[in-house]
């Protein structure tokens, strides 16, 4: 399962769909689940998107003007991932694991 958000567009989309005062936080490490904050966010807008040999979604002709990348650090490990939400990303808490039958 994979649903990725290509731009700052997509990403607020997913968002406003929770409580602005709900904490945010990233799911690292899917066979070891960890929580991470969010950490400082920035761009690189004079450095065009990498789509990679895998995309699904080259990035987007913008003609002769570079479109950047914004950024969004890691602002470091708070625990472990609760299984809840492990689950939830994954559908499939097996998905990921090597082996798993």
């Amino acid at each position: 399962m994979t649903n990725r958000h290509h731009t700052v567009a997509d990403l607020l989309t997913a968002l406003a769909a929770f409580d602005p005062a709900t904490p945010v936080r990233l799911a690292l490490s899917p066979e070891w689940p960890f929580e991470h904050y969010v950490g400082a966010v920035t761009a690189t807008p004079n450095v065009n998107a990498t789509t990679g040999p895998n995309s699904d979604h080259p990035a987007a002709d913008h003609g002769d003007r570079p479109h950047g990348v914004v950024w969004i650090g890691d602002g470091g490990q708070l625990g472990h991932l609760p299984a809840e939400a492990w689950i939830d990303l994954h559908h499939d808490p097996y998905d990921d694991l090597p082996g798993a039958a």
